[in-house]
C-alpha cells in the first residue's frame, strides 16, 4: 500500500465535537477513541500525547502507529477504558478485515496531550487505510494507519 503526501493543508478548529460535525461523524461518547460517519470509521490520532512511543505521526509520510497497551479488570483498568479499546480494536478490525478505507482526526490539547490551551482537532482531508493490526484487547495491540 503506498502512502501519499498530504493534498490539502490541515484546519484546526476549537473542540472535537465541531471537528466531528465538519464531516457528520458521531461518537459513542465523548471519549470514544473513534467515531463514525455513514460510510467510515474515524480514527482519533492524539498528535501531541504524552506518549511519543506508543502514538507516533508523521504527517508528510502519511502514518500513524498506536500502541494500546494490555487492558483488563483484573489488572484495574476501568470498564470505560475497556469498553473504547475493544470498540476501537473491533473497528480497526474491520477495516482490515473489508480493507475499506478511513478518516483521520488528529487532535491536541487533550488530558494526555502536551499542547495547551483546550483541544484542538482537523481531519485529515485524505483518505486513510490499516497498514497493519496485530495483538488483541486483552494481550495489548498496535496498528499503523496509512494515508492511501
Amino acid at each position: 500500500m503506498k502512502t501519499i503526501e498530504p493534498t490539502q493543508p490541515l484546519t484546526y478548529i476549537k473542540g472535537l465535537k465541531d471537528a466531528l460535525k465538519t464531516i457528520n461523524a458521531n461518537q459513542r461518547d465523548q471519549y470514544s477513541w473513534m467515531a463514525k460517519t455513514e460510510h467510515h470509521f474515524v480514527f482519533t490520532a492524539e498528535i501531541d500525547h504524552i506518549d511519543k512511543e506508543g502514538n507516533r505521526y508523521d504527517h508528510k509520510k502519511g502514518r500513524f502507529h498506536k500502541v494500546v497497551p494490555q487492558l483488563s479488570s483484573e489488572n484495574g483498568d476501568a470498564p470505560l477504558t475497556i469498553s473504547h479499546a475493544k470498540e476501537l480494536f473491533d473497528a480497526i478490525n474491520d477495516s482490515v478485515s473489508s480493507k475499506n478505507r478511513c478518516r483521520l482526526l488528529l487532535v491536541k490539547g487533550t488530558k494526555y496531550g502536551t499542547t495547551k490551551g483546550g483541544i484542538r482537532a482537523a481531519i485529515d482531508p485524505d483518505f486513510w487505510m490499516v497498514g497493519e493490526l496485530s495483538g488483541s484487547v486483552e494481550d495489548g495491540f498496535s496498528f499503523v494507519l496509512l494515508r492511501v
